[in-house]
């Protein structure tokens, strides 16, 4: 029978009242007032279906300097400054065309059509490090300042763009697969599924040193599933074998100075208020991320994870060092060779039970209880249908590493914060804009963060999107916050509250602190991983 253990009430979205009216802006002739979010809706509660800033027309007698001295062209509509050895050479500098207009003669710089690099655009994109997603260009990587020459890849030919460092091609090592055991499904989650799912986890001042993995945001359907179906299995006597092969196609590095920024970017910013108002700058994060990306590795990612009972497999008389062998194995030499397996101490029936189990793993009472799948780069439905069907073999590795060639997913990067690409050399009143955004950035950490959202049942993992919590509830439960269950008094893993705000500063530090009360461990679950305080240097 089904269990229910609460009765939900509705959560109401709630916003502060509104912050006072700035100044009259000098250069936008507006003024500005913004609301926090307090509380998202939740569990069908009223949404808050009303903005959360105002502008207004303002009159003001102050100055505006706004005006970047130019020695070039100024676009037309983009504001850009471009060169004017750039105009009329056929090539769209300004991002309006202006520059190529009442031309008597177009001089081509490129005689040749060149492609662009394989997931340029992606890379030209800023990032939102909370939600781990890529958001609106605040690059432009279709800008060539006039150069042409040809860089030669698999004998394609592409045109490198202005802002590009180098983009250097990788070659294609031999699909090997990396296989780890977890004897818990607490020890999954915190070396796999936690690495996976986020890198919002970071205690930063924002600048992250080194380059890191991207994780898969918990928003996209694939996050989704991919936790929906391995959470089931938390509190539970399962075994785990977590299989990864990653493929790197190119390695990205940006130029560290005197880029050209996306002009709609550009624009943005050059219409932020002076005077800080939150609600302003919060929409530039929303819009354009908080992160852009100065180095990358492109490529893919193809793993999946084998959930076995334990139980079953005591009575088959199978160990995970078995289903390691028969696994690892299989993939290499593409079907049973007897030598291989005598060799591992495991017999050639014992694999192909095992084999034959993943196929049949719908059936009831069997030892392979699920095949859960994640695969990054190489987007194809038919490489995904057959991804899930069984274990990767030779000819589908090879099938999937020819996909990624030509469509890689970012899969590590290097980032900077979004305001170090404000820059004299673009905007009037650059130091104050960019403290801004540093300010706006530690605020709107705090307000996207899901620890707002009130407990899911049954290890849900709370989600917040917009000003509304959602549930992600593991396979076999299901309901507002997954209340409704198979399984009754399952362990509840603690999870974190929302940080306190800083202290002030004292003898040269400042500290925080959270509670894991947001739920606590219930029924024996897990206490909170990671540290219930921070210090900071301040001055």
């Amino acid at each position: 029978t089904r269990n229910v253990d609460v009765t939900l009430m509705p959560i109401d979205c709630e916003l502060s009242s509104w912050s006072s009216w700035t100044t009259c802006d000098p250069c936008q002739k507006k003024r500005y007032r913004y609301a926090y979010l307090l509380r998202p809706s939740q569990f069908h509660g009223e949404p808050c279906n009303f903005s959360d800033k105002e502008v207004e027309d303002c009159v003001t007698n102050r100055p505006c300097r706004s005006q970047v001295r130019c020695e070039g062209f100024v676009c037309a509509q983009t504001g850009r400054c471009v060169n004017r050895r750039l105009l009329c050479n056929g090539d769209n500098d300004c991002g309006d065309q202006s520059d190529e207009a009442n031309c008597r003669r177009i001089y081509k710089k490129c005689q040749h059509e060149m492609d662009q690099y394989w997931g340029i655009g992606s890379l030209a994109s800023g990032i939102n490090l909370f939600t781990n997603s890529l958001e609106g260009s605040v690059l432009d990587h279709r800008y060539y300042a006039g150069g042409c020459s040809p860089h030669y890849i698999l004998n394609t030919r592409f045109r490198k763009p202005y802002n590009v460092e180098s983009y250097t091609p990788q070659t294609q090592g031999k699909y090997e697969f990396t296989l780890k055991e977890y004897e818990s499904y607490s020890d999954f989650e915190h070396n796999v599924i936690e690495k996976a799912a986020s890198s919002s986890g970071f205690s930063f001042g924002f600048k992250i040193p080194g380059i890191f993995e991207l994780g898969i945001s918990r928003q996209s359907d694939r996050g989704k599933h991919y936790i929906r179906r391995t959470k089931r299995f938390s509190h539970t006597k399962s075994v785990f074998l977590h299989a990864r092969s990653d493929l790197e196609v190119a390695h990205y590095k940006l130029k560290p100075r005197s880029l050209m920024l996306h002009y709609e970017f550009l624009q943005r910013v050059k219409r932020l208020p002076l005077e800080y108002s939150y609600g302003e700058y919060r929409d530039l994060f929303r819009d354009f991320g908080t992160h852009y990306i100065t180095e990358a590795v492109l490529g893919g990612i193809y793993e999946y994870t084998l959930v076995m009972n334990k139980e079953a497999m005591e009575r088959g008389d199978y160990t995970l060092n078995n289903v390691h062998a028969c696994a690892k194995n299989d993939f290499k030499i593409g079907g049973a060779i007897e030598e291989v397996y005598v060799k591992l101490g495991v017999s050639i029936g014992k694999c192909r039970g095992i084999l034959n189990e993943i196929k049949d793993r719908n059936k009831r009472d069997t030892m392979v209880e699920d095949l859960v799948v994640l695969v990054r780069g190489g987007a194809s439905e038919h490489i995904t249908t057959l991804a899930y069907q069984e274990l990767p073999t030779a000819d589908l590795m090879q099938e999937w590493g020819d996909a990624v060639q030509y469509n890689p997913a970012i899969i590590k990067i290097k980032v900077e914060p979004l305001y170090e690409l404000v820059t004299a050399t673009d905007f009037a009143y650059s130091s104050t804009v960019k403290q801004n955004m540093k300010q706006a950035l530690e605020e709107f950490q705090k307000e996207v963060s899901s620890c707002h959202c009130a407990p899911c049942q049954g290890n849900g993992v709370p989600v917040l999107k917009g000003s509304r919590c959602d549930c992600i509830c593991p396979v076999g439960s299901q309901g507002l916050a997954c209340e409704v269950s198979y399984r009754k008094n399952i362990p509840t893993d603690g999870k974190w509250n929302c940080w306190s705000s800083w202290s002030s500063c004292s003898g040269g530090r400042k500290t925080r602190q959270r509670q894991c009360n947001n739920p606590p461990p219930q029924n024996g679950g897990s206490p909170c991983s990671g540290p219930a305080s921070e210090t900071l240097d301040c001055s």
